[in-house]
């Protein structure tokens, strides 16, 4: 099947053809279609894939399966290209991704997949990654997400403070940032972090070498911020009293937005 203006004689049978349907017609077949055989259609010709598109932007809220997709028995070529079918078609109207993959993994996938959000993913408020090694060079390409992102998610991600601090200083528009896991993490990114005023939860639980006291300045400039979650960081007898200083009480736990994300890879 090639990808033309029409869709020729798709189908060759007494009934009419899909291709001989009206387009309200046509939605509803379509509707019936899963998510694999809406990407296939969205091949055939050019009114197929308007259709198809239609249907997938309905998905909001999207978690690509990384185990599914580095699983299947075909060629890198053949995952890229799948990675970006999944990208042109729901990419653009996504509110919230989600994505978890493994510190042993594909490297050219990951770069797939990191691109494939900051390529296509205009509208995008919130982003989850989770156990991925972000390095410098996929914050770099994900730098593009903050103008617009309210929530970020970067969970065990073996962040450094000296690759973190200049990414999330651009990030002037997010309400909930969650690091957990981090270890590597000092605090030093903060410092950095000065366009933080719309800030309301933060999650540094578990980053083991960040010390609390580094907050001080970072409070400072979050006046929003109501929840810290610290827990097993690094507290110094000086820094007991931190959160009180600020004169505004802040919550110990963060509770940051749980979405109902379709799942597929």
């Amino acid at each position: 099947m090639t990808h033309d203006d029409g869709c020729g004689s798709f189908m060759e049978c007494d009934e009419p053809s899909l291709d001989q349907l009206d387009e309200d017609s046509l939605l509803e077949v379509f509707g019936y279609f899963s998510f694999d055989e809406l990407l296939l259609m969205s091949r055939v010709c050019t009114r197929f894939l308007q259709l198809s598109r239609r249907c997938l932007r309905k998905i909001r809220h999207f978690e690509l399966d990384y185990r599914a997709i580095a699983s299947k028995d075909v060629s890198e070529e053949q995952r890229q290209s799948r990675l970006r079918d999944i990208f042109a078609n729901v990419g653009s109207n996504l509110e919230s991704f989600k994505f978890s993959g493994g510190f042993i993994m594909n490297e050219d996938l990951k770069r797939g997949v990191v691109d494939g959000v900051a390529l296509t993913c205009g509208t995008l408020q919130h982003l989850t990654i989770n156990y991925v090694e972000l390095r410098e060079e996929h914050l770099v390409a994900l730098t593009a997400l903050l103008s617009h992102l309210t929530g970020l998610d970067l969970g065990r991600c073996a962040l450094r403070d000296e690759t973190f601090g200049p990414f999330i200083a651009k990030a002037s528009m997010l309400h909930t940032l969650a690091i957990p896991g981090n270890a590597e993490l000092h605090g030093e990114f903060l410092e950095r972090w000065n366009d933080c005023q719309r800030m309301e939860q933060l999650d540094v639980s578990y980053c083991y070498s960040l010390n609390v006291g580094n907050l001080k300045s970072f409070l400072a400039r979050a006046i929003k911020l109501k929840a810290v979650d610290v827990t097993a960081c690094q507290w110094l007898e000086k820094d007991k009293g931190i959160f009180h200083a600020c004169e505004r009480k802040i919550e110990s736990r963060a509770e940051l937005p749980v979405f109902a994300y379709f799942k597929h890879g």
